[in-house]
């Protein structure tokens, strides 16, 4: 009785409250989102809201991009079509490294970073710095703070090299003057060996 009382409390929330809690379990938890399915009508519903596919967790699917080609079509789309950063950067990388279309890649890989997406806010700040446009590029960079920490730019390069690991990327010419510029300094301070330049930073 108790259970079933409180599952009416929950279905008698407003319809957009209830698509905001559910958003929190589909941004933890894609399979949980899909029991909530079978709960109840109304749930079920709320399961559709645009806060839930914008929050959905996508982590399988953004370590390996490539699964996206085969599966997960409707699921993809429904998710861009919310804003879902996580689709941003999965799209972003696709487009970019695989059909070399890199304008759209950039404008995904973009959103994802507007959107506070970590991994697409890196490779997007890296992107902007081979491609000479070093401002953009540093500032983007910038929002993951590591300045003041490596660790959650460093956890971004790991994740970003996990989600490329079956892609065939090739060295674009126009990068090679924005690597040379970007080169570190052949001398370091030998006192001061923790302490990350920013041309240190790629």
């Amino acid at each position: 009785m108790a259970n079933h009382n409180n599952l009416s409390l929950l279905e008698s929330l407003p319809q957009d409250l209830l698509g905001e809690i559910l958003s929190r379990v589909a941004s933890s938890s894609r399979e949980d989102i899909r029991q909530c399915v079978t709960v109840s009508r109304t749930i079920s519903a709320a399961t559709q809201d645009y806060c839930v596919f914008n929050k959905l967790s996508l982590r399988p699917q953004a370590m390996s991009p490539l699964l996206t080609f085969g599966r997960y079509h409707q699921l993809m789309n429904r998710c861009l079509q919310s804003d879902n950063p996580a689709a941003h950067y999965i799209e972003g990388l696709k487009q970019y490294f695989i059909h070399e279309n890199t304008i759209l890649g950039l404008f995904h890989l973009k959103k994802s970073a507007e959107n506070s997406y970590d991994n697409g806010t890196y490779i997007y700040g890296i992107l902007m710095l081979c491609t000479g446009n070093t401002e953009e590029g540093k500032l983007f960079l910038g929002m993951l703070d590591w300045e003041t920490s490596k660790r959650r730019a460093d956890r971004c390069w790991r994740e970003n090299k996990k989600s490329l690991r079956n892609f065939i990327i090739i060295l674009k010419h126009e990068y090679t003057p924005s690597l040379m510029n970007n080169l570190p300094p052949t001398s370091c301070h030998i006192n001061d060996l923790d302490t990350r330049r920013v041309k240190n930073f790629i």
